[in-house]
Parts: structure tokens; C-alpha cells; sequence
């Protein structure tokens, strides 16, 4: 074996270790005729094989976030032929979806990543007159969201096939969850090569398909489980026993202070575990504030301190949507920067004129390298 000081895990919360549905004896994927198989699985296969797999069969994909839409759209592309089958899509929760980073012709970066905007948006540990601002400050956050809400359900069929969430926007963002649609979907549903299927109370496999909870039917010959990954099951594997536990915390998120460090856990870093808009310039930052700390640029608080900053994340999500069991710091980004920032010696406020800086969104461009 190898001795080390110090490791980083970069393993992430995708992929790896499929997050796969429970189902009573008897209702399970073991009586289902057809074959059952989950976006892992079907990532793995070339485009060629992914036409011949779905190509003239019935097909459900079980989920309602990004692979499940990115794996319907492929599934009625393959089947705009002769003989083509529908695929139906079985959505438990809704979700919004956006088009693209336009609303009513405005950058969707205008309403969530200036200062000026998340200014009004739940922080961690803020104090009183912060917290008595964004109170004030909620009719304005309500009506954000819903003028994005108005324009999506101008500009997308959402009444139409009853995917019209009953909760703000928001909380989709706030909790990362918000999809980017693919080019043409509700195209593709309208020329009746995508089906909504809302199965909120549940549902189960039988010989010929899916039943769900109230008796209705999908028959299928392929079902695709786009539920998820389970990211925490690869650590559990990996770290001994007296720290295994330690993986989730009472939020149900993995308690990282800077997103990085688990303050109970010595002489190890995770990266790849936080969510924002980007998360590959969430985690290059984490992987620059990381090196400063490793180099001794700074040092770490105490234990109390750490798991101090890290209830206050949880809370601070738990107070702005009920989706808060992921990592996700989209509506405190820049805040969230300017800690890292501040740790390193380097310069927090960094567009040049407090003009730009309250009104100009913050994007990777704005981190490079002093």
C-alpha cells in the first residue's frame, strides 16, 4: 500500500453507482418481459446502438430532470421513421425547464448572478439586518420568479401536457434543478413522438410495461431508469470505517465547509460535490482555494467553526427551497467566491467600478489568474 499526506477525492456525484427504485416482491424489474436498464448504463453505448436499441419500440423513461429529457428527445429522434414508437415519459415530481438563457429577450444572468440580485437571497450564517432585508426583500424575489415564470409557460406547452409546476422557480434554481430543454423537444411532443405520463403517486413493472398506482398501464418494451446517482455510496465504499457515517449529515448533504473540506474528517478534500450553474468553475475554484490552503497560505477554523459555517449552507437552503438536500449555491455564488477569495489574499470585489460590480453578472472569466 502507498502512504500519502494528504488526498483529494474528485470522484463526484454522478455516475459510478446508479440510485435505483424499490418496488414490492412481485413488482419489481424480474417480471418485466422487456429490458430494464438506467442512464448509466445507456451513456456507455455508441450512438449506433443507442438508434438500434430504441428504434421501433415502445419505450418509458422513468424520471423528469436532464438525462430522463436528453433521453426521451434521443428516443424520438431514433424513431422518426417508418414504424417509429412514442416514448412516454413517466414524471413523478415537475420541474421547470428553460429553453435557453433568455427570458423575454433579457439574459437569464441579469436576474441570479449579479451582486445586486443575490443581494436579496438567503447566505450562510448572515446576520440580523441581512436576514431583515431579504424578509423585506421577498415580494421582489416572488416577483423574479414569477416573471420567468410567465415567460415559460408563454413560450413553452407546458399547460398543454400539465407540466406546470405549483412551486416558484426559484426553488428549481436554488436547488440546482433546473434543465436546459434540447433543441425542438416540444416539437417532438407535439408530432405525438414524446408522451407525459404523471405517475406522482407511484408506480411498478409488470410483464407487459409499467402500472401505476391508480390502475393505468404504459405497456413498454424498454424501460430507462433515469433516477439518479447515488455519489455518497462511492465514498462510504472507499473511507474506513470510523468515517463512513460521517458522509451525510443531518441535511441529508455532505457537510463541506468551502464545499471542500468535511471538518471530521483529516488530511482529506473532496471536490465535485457542490452545485452552482457551473460546476466546473465551482470545482476549479474549490481546486485553487484547496492548493492555497495546502500550500499555507491560510489555515483552517476550528472544528466548531466549520460545522458552524456548514449548518448555516443547510439552513440557508432549507429556507429557500423545499429541494434543499442537494449542495447547491447558485443564489449565494458570489458570496460564496468571495470567501474563497478572501482566504487566498485575493481580491473579493473584481470588475473594476462599482457599477459593473452591482450590475454585471459574475462569471469564470471574472476568477482568472492575478
Amino acid at each position: 500500500y502507498y502512504k500519502f499526506e494528504f488526498v483529494v477525492m474528485c470522484t463526484g456525484k454522478y455516475g459510478d453507482v446508479p440510485r435505483m427504485p424499490v418496488f414490492p416482491p412481485g413488482k419489481g424489474p424480474e417480471v418485466f418481459k422487456g429490458t430494464v436498464m438506467h442512464s448509466l448504463d445507456y451513456c456507455k453505448l455508441s450512438e449506433e446502438e443507442t438508434v438500434e436499441l430504441m428504434r421501433g419500440r415502445k419505450v418509458v423513461v422513468v424520471g423528469y430532470k436532464k438525462s430522463a429529457i436528453d433521453l426521451a428527445n434521443e428516443c424520438a429522434q431514433a424513431n422518426q421513421v417508418k414504424g417509429g414508437q412514442p416514448c412516454t415519459m413517466l414524471v413523478r415530481t415537475l420541474h421547470w425547464v428553460v429553453p435557453s438563457y433568455s427570458i423575454w429577450g433579457l439574459p437569464f444572468s441579469m436576474f441570479y448572478s449579479t451582486r445586486l440580485s443575490q443581494l436579496f437571497y438567503e447566505r450562510p450564517n448572515q446576520g440580523f439586518f441581512r436576514s431583515l432585508l431579504c424578509r423585506l426583500m421577498s415580494p421582489l424575489r416572488a416577483g423574479v420568479s414569477k416573471f420567468i415564470e410567465s415567460y415559460l409557460s408563454w413560450k413553452l406547452p407546458l399547460g398543454k401536457y400539465g407540466l406546470t409546476p405549483d412551486h416558484p422557480f426559484v426553488e428549481d434554481y436554488a436547488s440546482c434543478q433546473m434543465a436546459i430543454l434540447p433543441e425542438a423537444f416540444f416539437e417532438m411532443a407535439d408530432r405525438g413522438l414524446v408522451r407525459f405520463q404523471r405517475a406522482s403517486a407511484g408506480w411498478c413493472f409488470s410483464e407487459n410495461g409499467v402500472v401505476l398506482n391508480d390502475g393505468t398501464k404504459v405497456e413498454a418494451d424498454l424501460v430507462f431508469l433515469a433516477t439518479g446517482f447515488e455519489g455518497k455510496d462511492k465514498l462510504r465504499e472507499v473511507l474506513p470505517k470510523p468515517f463512513r457515517d460521517l458522509v451525510v449529515g443531518k441535511s441529508s448533504m455532505m457537510p463541506l465547509y468551502r464545499g471542500t473540506i468535511h471538518p471530521l474528517i483529516p488530511n482529506m478534500a473532496f471536490v465535485g460535490f457542490v452545485e452552482s450553474v457551473s460546476n466546473l468553475h465551482t470545482s476549479e475554484l474549490r481546486c485553487r482555494w484547496l492548493s492555497g490552503l495546502l500550500e499555507g497560505r491560510f489555515e483552517l477554523p476550528s472544528v466548531k467553526a466549520m460545522m458552524g459555517h456548514v449548518a448555516g449552507e443547510a439552513d440557508a437552503m432549507r429556507r429557500t427551497t423545499r429541494f434543499y438536500r442537494r449542495h447547491c449555491i447558485s443564489t449565494y455564488s458570489i458570496h460564496d467566491s468571495d470567501g474563497m477569495c478572501a482566504d487566498l489574499g485575493s481580491a473579493t470585489l473584481r470588475k473594476g467600478n462599482w457599477i459593473a460590480e452591482l450590475f454585471a453578472p459574475y462569471n469564470n472569466k471574472d476568477y482568472k489568474e492575478q
